[in-house]
């Protein structure tokens, strides 16, 4: 289904009631922790926004950065205010102390007059000259929006990689509900919306409550979906909307594998999912787990298992990324020649290089390891074609089988560089160079000690998954929001200073 027709550009102004119309106030909430750069980026975005009929103003909540981002530069005319944590709460922490805050009249909100929507926002995030406009003028026209949300671009290519995002009832999994090519001229109908770029109504906040204090991943997820529960509104993505963030086949997911296994399964109870739909999702990420771990990836392999089990014994507190993973030891794309180098002359003379064709031209986000391939001179194998045309999922059974056969009958060479995780980087070789789109990783991988180590995780996981299948974990709360100006801001001991 395409969804609803937009309909025109009329002016932007709410019924005038006594005395002179005024425009549309919107109090955008940005969470931000050690970005500076990105959130000064941002500020400049948004003082570039066309908004006729539109005030706007900010409030940026530093999740106790390093360097208090309060020292940002303000470009001129935007109104900004700053709000200091005292911790690092994560993203649903970050936009729960300024939504609070917004609710209350606290703060700019106290001098400008109560916000007709709140606008959350990534610092991380880019947005196009008119992208708030375009989200007003629908939400101010549908009454039946509890919520919009803008079309996510990537930031090298610029084509849209999500606009709304829609739950897999067959296991609680979320996906984009459109991508690519999609028609302007309609609005997108989605299960719930990224609050990367998202518009809301305070009333839809005030029915719900904020968001689920999870630190971060699937949050906004939860949020949704509870929403259009407890107040029947929809939420819809506008195409029209421009945001810019990079999507997430950039960014190699390392700690965030954790909150994304714990986190999975608040909003199933809400969509009335059962147990089979719970353990389906466990089963994913089992499988991750054990495609982590045949890579030599033990670490990342446990975070997968963590938050399974965290999350069927209810253990769901807000845990700071670096208390959940030592650093993997990233190396950076430049000593890549140098490194395969090494690792060869490790081999012997005769040592044979193999170098995944998909790493060519396929997976986005590689660009600077593209720029060393010239200098490894490869000998491409006779398969490279096939990977101009196809992902790394899609054949798992195939690629399981040909993993198997070089398990048997030998390796293709003495060191391979290649993607991590997928059954066609297995047993390529005894010493692995893992690409990411962080760096590179080197990992010795003995075969059968790596299959045996799959085999525990395979035990444990589906110990846990019937567990979670068993019993219900529930859904996560959503704890209360201000009800109007005087209340107090979520986060007591946060500190506020405002600069226009």
């Amino acid at each position: 289904m395409r969804g609803n027709p937009i309909v025109g550009l009329e002016a932007l102004t709410p019924e005038p009631g006594q005395g002179r119309p005024r425009p549309w106030r919107v109090a955008a909430v940005i969470p931000c922790f050690n970005r500076k750069d990105d959130l000064a980026i941002l500020l400049k975005d948004l003082a570039r926004q066309r908004l006729p009929n539109i005030e706007l103003w900010c409030v940026v909540v530093d999740n106790a950065s390093t360097d208090p981002l309060s020292s940002v530069s303000v470009p001129p005319g935007l109104r900004v205010e700053f709000l200091r944590s005292e911790k690092n709460t994560g993203g649903s922490g970050g936009f729960n102390a300024g939504t609070s805050r917004v609710l209350a009249g606290e703060g700019l909100t106290g001098t400008l007059g109560p916000a007709d929507f709140i606008w959350w926002l990534d610092s991380d995030a880019r947005v196009a000259r008119s992208c708030l406009y375009h989200l007003v003028r629908v939400l101010a026209k549908r009454d039946d929006l509890g919520a919009v949300g803008s079309a996510l671009c990537d930031t090298a290519t610029g084509r849209i990689w999500e606009c709304g995002g829609g739950i897999n009832r067959h296991n609680g999994y979320v996906f984009p509900a459109r991508a690519g090519d999609v028609d302007h001229r309609f609005l997108v109908k989605a299960d719930y919306l990224a609050a990367c770029s998202a518009l809301v109504r305070p009333d839809a906040i005030r029915r719900t409550g904020l968001f689920p204090d999870v630190f971060i991943y699937y949050d906004d997820v939860d949020w949704c979906i509870q929403m259009r529960a407890k107040t029947g509104l929809q939420v819809r993505g506008v195409p029209r909307s421009r945001a810019f963030h990079p999507p997430g086949d950039r960014r190699y997911a390392a700690w965030g594998r954790y909150y994304i296994a714990r986190n999975g399964f608040s909003h199933m109870t809400t969509l009335g999912l059962g147990a089979m739909q719970r353990f389906r999702r466990a089963r994913l990420e089992i499988n991750r787990a054990i495609a982590q771990t045949m890579m030599g990836l033990d670490d990342l392999a446990e975070l997968h298992l963590r938050g399974l089990e965290d999350a069927a014994s209810g253990k769901v507190d807000a845990i700071e990324p670096r208390h959940l993973l030592k650093p993997l030891g990233f190396k950076p794309y430049k000593d890549l020649p140098q490194a395969v180098a090494q690792e060869l002359a490790k081999a012997g003379p005769n040592a044979r290089l193999y170098v995944h064709p998909i790493l060519k031209s396929t997976i986005a986000g590689l660009e600077g390891f593209r720029e060393q391939l010239p200098r490894l001179n490869v000998k491409w194998p006779a398969d490279r074609r096939q990977w101009r045309h196809r992902g790394l999922g899609g054949y798992l059974i195939h690629d399981a089988k040909q993993a198997l056969s070089r398990l048997l009958l030998g390796y293709d060479a003495h060191v391979a560089v290649v993607p991590t995780g997928w059954p066609t980087a297995w047993f390529r070789a005894p010493t692995l160079i893992e690409i990411t789109s962080e760096g590179f990783l080197i990992r010795n991988v003995k075969p059968w000690t790596a299959i045996r180590r799959s085999i525990g995780v395979w035990l444990r996981g589906h110990k846990v998954a019937l567990r979670l299948a068993l019993r219900d974990p529930g859904a996560r709360p959503c704890p209360p929001a201000p009800t109007g100006a005087g209340r107090t801001v979520a986060g007591a001991g946060a500190s506020a200073c405002s600069r226009s």
